[in-house]
């Protein structure tokens, strides 16, 4: 009897352990399947007014390149968000870094915000573009005079007067006996003689005052002045091209212009860092809607930022008021961030490697950017 109430309690023991094991089993299998569904929770989803990436339609809801993709991305992943919206760059990205967002469907990929939040794969190559007036369009007196005094230009002009003196001298060495009479005999007095006759030609203008009577001479003449039709006709469309085409673009053109200008752009951009960054005085903006108004308003000569937020405004809100010069610069990425760690970001990446591969993102870049992206 004793030695069958020592086996019962084994037994019972053993499958209590049995039990204990099964339980902890389960527990951290039962954990997994509420943390991949998120606990059911809604993920806060920040957004600020860029568009043609995020913006608002007549009827007030969101939509955008970025937030209709994002729409594609939430239903993949069968998650439920709400949109916050931010009325500037600095508030939404230090609402990532204090871990009050999960996502911000548009964001630029830098080292500096690299080390403050997590980015997902890249889904756009962007860059920076300049907005000015239309009525800019004028003679720029000013730039005129500057380009006068331009290194290229003035080099240019000193090579033309050592020609100048290279000619005069050769035409007095063969007209200094039998010619005295218009390019005299002393070097100093022939040369300047020379020099003159050698400006005339070239210019067409020919007084008639002076010519080669000798062989030499008559044949350094014919060379000069087939030289001179070919010096004139490229030194005039140099100059047209250089002080009249350029100045009639106004006085921006391109990024250089920028040191010499108003500049505006988007406070706490990538743009504005990095216009910054290069020496170039920049007045911060809210938004590209305010900035691009302040170059109505002559605030500003030129407001810089994202080449299709630019565009998307011309179009939509300053037509044949403000234009976009085709000047590109400044490349950067567009992604979605994330705070330092984010779980999300790999069922993101994949999601948005997945999305990007369908007929429907290149309908999207379609609709928001036009076939030429």
């Amino acid at each position: 009897m004793k030695i069958v109430a020592q086996n019962h309690k084994a037994n019972i023991a053993r499958f209590l352990g049995m039990l204990a094991v099964l339980a902890y089993t389960l527990q951290p299998l039962q954990a997994f399947g509420l943390d991949d569904q998120d606990s059911g929770q809604r993920l806060m989803v920040g957004v600020v007014n860029a568009p043609p990436f995020v913006m608002k339609s007549a009827d007030g809801q969101r939509e955008g390149l970025s937030i209709e993709l994002w729409q594609m991305i939430a239903r993949d992943l069968a998650v439920e968000f709400e949109l916050v919206e931010y009325s500037s760059i600095p508030e939404i990205l230090a609402a990532v870094e204090k871990d009050e967002l999960d996502v911000i469907p548009t964001a630029a990929i830098t080292v500096s915000r690299e080390i403050i939040m997590d980015f997902s794969n890249p889904y756009y190559r962007s860059g920076a573009a300049i907005a000015v007036s239309t009525e800019s369009t004028g003679f720029n007196w000013f730039g005129l005079i500057k380009r006068f005094y331009a290194s290229n230009f003035l080099t240019v002009m000193m090579c033309m007067i050592l020609l100048l003196l290279i000619v005069g001298a050769a035409v007095w060495f063969f007209e200094r006996r039998r010619n005295q009479d218009m390019f005299g005999s002393r070097p100093a007095e022939g040369i300047g003689h020379g020099v003159w006759w050698a400006a005339v030609t070239m210019t067409t203008v020919g007084y008639g005052d002076k010519a080669p009577k000798t062989l030499g001479g008559r044949m350094a003449a014919i060379v000069w002045m087939i030289v001179s039709l070919v010096l004139v006709s490229s030194l005039t469309a140099a100059i047209t091209t250089s002080l009249t085409v350029n100045e009639l673009s106004g006085k921006v053109r391109g990024r250089g212009d920028l040191y010499s200008v108003r500049v505006g752009s988007i406070d706490g951009s990538t743009t504005l860092n990095r216009l910054v960054d290069s020496g170039i005085a920049v007045l911060p903006f809210t938004n590209a809607q305010e900035g691009m108004q302040a170059i109505v308003d002559n605030q500003i000569d030129a407001f810089v930022y994202n080449e299709d937020v630019l565009k998307h405004l011309v179009v939509s809100r300053f037509s044949n008021r403000l234009r976009v010069l085709p000047e590109t610069f400044d490349h950067y990425y567009v992604s979605m961030a994330m705070p330092t760690g984010s779980p999300m970001r790999e069922r993101i990446n994949r999601s948005l490697l997945k999305m990007m591969a369908t007929s429907d993102w290149s309908r999207l870049m379609d609709r928001y950017l036009g076939t030429g992206h």
